[in-house]
């Protein structure tokens, strides 16, 4: 008790200073500053050390840095995951082995699971998930549980695209008279369930447009389509390739394969990593998309922090902000992806999680900022406080390897030992995403390779000189192209 008490006295005292600080305009980069994010970090650990957390589902090799972390910072983890033989289940303090993967029965798996919560005599201090499948069933087992969480309605908004972009755009009938609403952000879409539906869509809405799953992830089974007859072969081939969650885990197949059309924007694409407490934003982290390989939209490249000017970033974080707010998702830590268009940010969809693939391994290298930690922190009542004026060590640029480009690179030039060789000598940043080299016609990227360097300038080229020398430059995978954006 004495030592959370003097953590939390320690977190006050920094939070003070900081402000203190901007009070008589110290400018964000004095030599201070460090001694404070170091008193910050200190200060929270110590507030988190010992917290009890419940985490519904384990996610796939990329989220093994969870369980990791969590041990490093003492958090004591109890796991709710399918899989029995998961590799998570030797990292953590209790393992409950639960198949949740049939998600519309959520409402039930949720009741079961606070049984088993209740048979075991634990004492959760909070519970979360970083899995897309497993959020609505996290906020209605927090709900039964009085834990900190979003709304389970909010999570049902965000969880399903085309009702996000809907609920958005009901907003503007809610907006006082002469004030913009959240549907300045959203996109007209349709959700679809059958080739009558797709007709339906067709007629009301603008071609090109985007064909997706409601709920999936990872961009697999997303197409540019340029109009009805493509939308239609389109529709028939996921419905005919995607089924259950069987044919492809992890992207969502456990809510069904209902589709969405929803109208193309065009403009450069972004992510927003946003920190919420109680509805007030505490933080936020904007990075940069390059160009995909259309017709199909799976991540090629990236950037952090934004190449953009002020002003543009300040309009994806308001955008970011206000269409979380706009949905509901008042506490957590979101991933929200945006475009930014001639007419301003439009809204791609939100991830009511953490933001995956490399976004906390970089926030935490540029910003020296844990948003897996932050997270941890908002599902036990503890609110993070975090630099509000972060200022970067450096710059990242990162490529995405793809099995089916890459496959000859991977299992030589490329190979995960010399990757792994090259991430421990500092010459690349490496975050493997996929375990297995495996050739798929829906696929997943397989590991971002990145360079760091003070300039986005300086960072291109070393990226580009390494995937030069690795192989994974070609014809076929144009990086040059892909990091055409970051200028």
């Amino acid at each position: 008790m004495a030592l959370e008490m003097n953590s939390q006295l320690c977190l006050e005292t920094c939070g003070l200073f900081e402000s203190m600080g901007q009070a008589v305009g110290v400018p964000a980069g004095e030599s201070s500053r460090p001694l404070v994010e170091t008193m910050l970090r200190r200060a929270q650990c110590h507030l988190m050390e010992g917290k009890h957390v419940l985490v519904i589902g384990a996610g796939g090799v990329s989220k093994k840095f969870v369980w990791e972390a969590a041990r490093a910072y003492g958090l004591k983890i109890h796991l709710v995951e399918s899989d029995p033989n998961h590799f998570a289940s030797q990292l953590v303090q209790t393992f409950i082995h639960y198949d949740t993967t049939e998600h519309k029965r959520d409402e039930e798996h949720a009741q079961r699971l606070v049984g088993l919560v209740r048979e075991r005599g634990l004492r959760l201090d909070g519970c979360l998930s970083y899995w897309d499948d497993c959020m609505v069933l996290t906020a209605l087992v927090c709900e039964q549980l009085g834990l900190r969480c979003s709304p389970v309605a909010a999570m049902r908004v965000a969880k399903q695209k085309s009702r996000t972009h809907q609920h958005l755009l009901r907003r503007r009938k809610e907006a006082p008279l002469g004030w913009a609403s959240e549907a300045l952000y959203a996109v007209p879409c349709c959700h679809l369930e059958s080739h009558a539906d797709v007709e339906r869509a067709a007629r009301h809405l603008s071609f090109p447009g985007v064909m997706k799953l409601e709920y999936g992830a990872g961009a697999v089974g997303v197409k540019l389509v340029e109009d009805v007859q493509q939308c239609h072969l389109h529709f028939e081939k996921i419905s005919r390739d995607l089924r259950e969650d069987t044919d492809h885990p992890g992207i969502g197949l456990g809510w069904g394969n209902a589709m969405l059309l929803m109208e193309y924007v065009s403009g450069t694409e972004h992510d927003v990593d946003i920190v919420i407490y109680d509805g007030r934003m505490l933080a936020a982290f904007v990075s940069d998309n390059g160009p995909t390989r259309v017709p199909h939209f799976t991540e090629t490249a990236a950037s952090m922090p934004t190449c953009l000017a002020p002003d543009c970033e300040a309009q994806l974080v308001r955008a970011a902000y206000r269409c979380c707010l706009g949905c509901g998702l008042t506490n957590g830590v979101f991933n929200v992806e945006l475009k930014l268009t001639a007419a301003g940010p439009k809204l791609i969809e939100i991830n009511p999680r953490m933001g995956g693939f490399y976004l906390r391994d970089w926030i935490q290298e540029i910003y020296g900022v844990d948003i897996m930690l932050a997270s941890f922190m908002v599902a036990c009542g503890v609110p993070p406080l975090l630099p509000t004026h972060a200022q970067p060590r450096t710059h990242l640029v990162g490529v995405m390897c793809v099995v089916s480009q890459h496959l000859k690179a991977l299992k030589s030039t490329a190979s995960v030992e010399t990757l792994q060789a090259l991430h421990e000598r500092g010459v690349i940043r490496l975050n493997l995403l996929e375990d297995e080299l495996v050739t798929r016609e829906y696929e997943e990227p397989y590991c971002n390779v990145a360079c760091a360097s003070p300039s986005c300038r300086e960072a291109c080229l070393k990226v580009l000189g390494v995937c030069q020398v690795l192989g994974i430059d070609s014809p076929h995978y144009p990086v040059t192209h892909f990091l055409s954006h970051f200028k």
